[in-house]
């Protein structure tokens, strides 16, 4: 499992569902399950910026990762003496992205608390300066991107980030920034290369000039500087 931290706008979500339809993966878009939920108080706090309840964020969480990581079958067919018959068979669980959880620092206790940490293999923190998240959030016209609510978002957001990966680190958790500006398939690259030296996609072999040229892409001019930054 692994988890997407990102400023509203940074696309979290874009890159959770190409990583989930590239590799078969679940992707969690939490957002989405709490507006599920059809819980007044949730919509609201959603709908204002604001940070939703932890006790009903947890809950709602914990119930889709159980159905996610809950081992699906396949139907399988073959013969015996000539005769076909079908049967099932179980297939490995799937990786999983969470995208917008946790959210704060109570939620990153909840999942130390409750054993979930060591499911979470690693977070990775897309940037991208606030002046191209503004004109990201205006050009998707979500009803809840008012200017009003993206700000409470964005200083909640820079508020907690920092606590909440110190903590996760401290338990285990791997953490690495990627720079999120560029097409899609840009970032998704630099994500993919996360994950391949954390084994859990294939490690893309790259020559000097093809890594110069992705150190580019991702605004590090100096070929000696690390293509993601820990922090």
């Amino acid at each position: 499992m692994i988890t997407l931290f990102g400023a509203p706008g940074a696309g979290k979500s874009v890159q959770g569902e190409l990583l989930a339809k590239k590799y078969g993966w679940k992707w969690i878009d939490v957002r989405s399950v709490l507006l599920g939920l059809h819980d007044e108080d949730i919509t609201l706090a959603l709908t204002r910026g604001m940070s939703v309840d932890d006790k009903k964020a947890a809950a709602a969480v914990q119930s889709v990762l159980q159905r996610a990581k809950t081992s699906r079958t396949a139907t399988m067919w073959s013969t015996v003496n000539g005769v076909p018959f079908f049967h099932a068979q179980p297939e490995p669980a799937r990786e999983v992205i969470l995208d917008g959880f946790p959210f704060d620092h109570n939620q990153v206790k909840w999942m130390i608390d409750n054993g979930q940490i060591k499911d979470l293999k690693g977070a990775i923190v897309i940037q991208v300066p606030r002046g191209q998240i503004w004109q990201r959030l205006v050009a998707r016209k979500r009803v809840d991107d008012t200017r009003a609510a993206i700000e409470r978002r964005e200083d909640y957001y820079d508020r907690t980030v920092t606590g909440m990966i110190r903590t996760l680190s401290m338990n285990g958790v791997l953490i690495r920034y990627v720079n999120g500006v560029g097409s899609e398939q840009d970032v998704l690259e630099r994500i993919e290369e996360v994950l391949g030296d954390w084994g859990l996609v294939p490690k893309k072999q790259y020559d000097k000039i093809s890594l110069d040229r992705a150190k580019a892409k991702a605004g590090l001019v100096n070929s000696n500087m690390n293509l993601y930054p820990t922090k």
